[in-house]
């Protein structure tokens, strides 16, 4: 009877995986239509709700939104949501313009644009936030070009950027991308991108043309092209999207708190009504564009390359290794929100999906595979369908949830557990068996609680800066509840076996 109660979990376990696995998935084995890939996929990969626009050769050629943000409140193609790390496409628009105009010169050094002692917004959200405080830039910099800034052909962890990134960055709210951070830790010479580059960008932005980066950004890119619904000043907008978090396949409310001096790095807001036309800019057949609002500067052919020989970063957009055809993309997540573009320059298409959920398995592995499929049926005409990861979720959380209710069944038994070392003792099973099993114990105790102090620690590492646990929430929400919550669960049963046992022992 003992070693059923031990099996248990087990089969429970299985049980559940032979439902997850034998349900019947009703949506098609293959897709044709993006209305019908959108609508299955949402729900098999547990999404809250997100916009999707495509546009090929300067036309939009399909738009529409799909589900709810985090207070259930229906999307529209005109709802604005936080546009993360994408912002850098938006904001690499704008350096491209300065740079088209002479305004910026990307081969300067990074020190002749800005002073000594700039003076910032705190970014922070204490008491003191919104003050002005002084930060230095980083000037001591000799050669440090804005080409290299740009192109993250550069380490930002010189002495020289302590300070600054102290002042004006507090966490990198951006995306971490797993490829790129193994990338950058396994390959010579492998640079590991940093959200501090675009916001360094924007100071220097400000400077050169002597405007707040916001309207630099209405004046050049968004009035010209009538983007009215983006603004790297949320609180100048209202109806702005509340985000949400997923944990193992259930999604709940999750405020943004992105600071403003973020906007050029991952701070944008915009709608996906205004991603169309900024993708349809960039995809028609002209490369400079105007209308009646005003003039738009801007070199749509240089946008995609490289701004370094042999580089892999474009104005803002990462361009990856050859593939069948020429791509270049940016995305990631800030809190609450992700997002995914797509651009295919020689096919002049491009796709963007907004997203009101964050979280690194909805940006790095969700929107890749949802644009991957668009690209299917834009190029092939079909895709196959996407792999559960819905249920996938579901399955690891009934798992989890089984082991916790062993572990607080272990808890609540804690005496008994107590009382039978203690009976083994005096029928002879001798000190040896007792210490083996209190020094597995208290082992055990000991190892959980080193693995909650050193997991933002050793994440910091692959990352290159330091993080805590709210940053690690900000990443990924359901792993990082689930190991504090198996981890101090843990440490609960071994403390309570360890009472009871001092307890008897004295009695």
């Amino acid at each position: 009877m003992r070693w059923f109660r031990k099996l248990i979990p087990y089969i429970v376990t299985l049980a559940a995986a032979a439902v997850v696995i034998y349900l019947p998935d009703l949506s098609p084995e293959r897709y044709s239509k993006y209305d019908d890939l959108f609508t299955h996929e949402r729900q098999r990969q547990a999404n809250t709700g997100f916009s999707v626009t495509i546009v090929k050769s300067g036309k939009l050629i399909y738009q529409r939104t799909f589900g709810t943000d985090g207070l259930k409140q229906a999307l529209d193609k005109d709802t604005p949501m936080y546009l993360g790390p994408s912002s850098e496409v938006i904001s690499g628009a704008l350096l491209s313009s300065l740079a088209l105009t002479g305004e910026i010169d990307l081969d300067k050094d990074l020190s002749y644009y800005l002073p000594r002692r700039l003076v910032l917004a705190d970014p922070g959200f204490g008491p003191d936030a919104g003050q002005n405080v002084i930060a230095a830039p980083p000037t001591a910099e000799a050669g440090l070009t804005l080409r290299q800034l740009a192109s993250y052909s550069t380490k930002i962890d010189q002495p020289a950027f302590r300070d600054y990134r102290a002042k004006t960055l507090g966490l990198e709210a951006g995306e971490l991308d797993p490829g790129l951070l193994i990338q950058s830790r396994l390959e010579k010479g492998r640079i590991p991108r940093s959200r501090l580059v675009y916001r360094i960008l924007g100071s220097v932005m400000e400077q050169a043309a002597g405007s707040s980066f916001d309207e630099i950004l209405q004046s050049r890119i968004l009035i010209p092209l009538g983007m009215h619904g983006t603004t790297s000043r949320p609180d100048s907008l209202q109806g702005v999207a509340v985000g949400s978090g997923l944990f193992f396949g259930l999604s709940f409310p999750y405020e943004a708190r992105v600071p403003s001096i973020a906007a050029p790095a991952d701070g944008i807001v915009t709608t996906a009504g205004d991603l169309g036309k900024f993708l349809a800019c960039i995809t028609g057949p002209t490369t400079m564009r105007s209308d009646t609002a005003g003039a738009l500067r801007l070199s749509v052919a240089s946008l995609h390359e490289p701004l370094l020989p042999k580089g892999d970063t474009g104005f803002g957009w990462r361009i990856p290794k050859p593939g069948n055809r020429k791509m270049v993309y940016q995305g990631g997540s800030v809190e609450g929100f992700c997002s995914r573009i797509v651009l295919w320059p020689d096919d002049k298409a491009g796709i963007a999906i907004l997203c009101s959920q964050g979280g690194a398995i909805q940006s790095n592995i969700v929107l890749p595979l949802l644009t991957q499929a668009a690209e299917n049926i834009l190029f092939t005409g079909s895709t196959p369908r996407l792999p559960p990861l819905g249920r996938i979720l579901v399955l690891l959380g009934i798992a989890i949830l089984v082991y916790l209710l062993s572990i607080f069944f272990q808890t609540l038994t804690a005496l008994s557990w107590a009382k039978a070392l203690r009976d083994k003792k005096e029928t002879g099973k001798g000190d040896f068996y007792l210490g083996a099993i209190l020094t597995r114990t208290i082992l055990g105790l000991i190892g959980r609680v080193a693995i909650i102090v050193a997991t933002p620690l050793l994440v910091g590492f692959v990352v290159g800066t330091n993080l805590e646990y709210h940053d690690l929430l900000v990443i990924e929400p359901g792993a990082t509840t689930f190991l504090l919550f198996v981890m101090l669960v843990g440490c609960m049963r071994n403390v309570v076996r360890l009472v009871w046992h001092i307890h008897i022992s004295r009695c």
